[in-house]
């Protein structure tokens, strides 16, 4: 994947890489027409041949940004500048789940079912809504 640190995406100006997964990278990026970041996901160059997973990239952003609900990121907008594809959204800042694990060892079980509450009401809200 390029780095795009410093880079200009469309109106997002990125500022740092926040992690990678399977079907994209994610950086934090400062929108100065509303003088905020925001998280934006970048579908890698290689996968931007594959039309069906273009598709399935933007898809997710639209479906998503139809979503309301307190454990699921707003979605701001959908664009592609010079093959890149991109998703910008929320930035929530905080720690990942494997940060906190790292940081404070095993959750204990109260702790971790309420994450697992959280994430489930997410999944369930979301799936009732296709």
């Amino acid at each position: 994947m390029q780095d795009l640190q410093g880079r200009l995406l469309g109106r997002y100006q990125i500022v740092e890489e926040l992690g990678q997964g399977g079907m994209g990278v994610v950086y934090r990026a400062y929108q100065p027409s509303l003088n905020r970041h925001v998280a934006i996901k970048v579908l890698p160059p290689q996968l931007s041949f594959d039309q069906q997973l273009v598709g399935r990239f933007q898809r997710e952003a639209r479906a998503a940004a139809n979503l309301r609900h307190p454990n699921i990121v707003v979605i701001y907008d959908v664009g592609e500048e010079k093959g890149i594809h991109y998703i910008a959204m929320e930035y929530l800042e905080g720690r990942t789940l494997k940060q906190l694990v790292e940081e404070e060892g095993p959750l204990h079980p109260k702790r971790a079912a309420h994450i697992v509450e959280q994430v489930a009401a997410a999944l369930d809200y979301a799936h009732q809504r296709g």
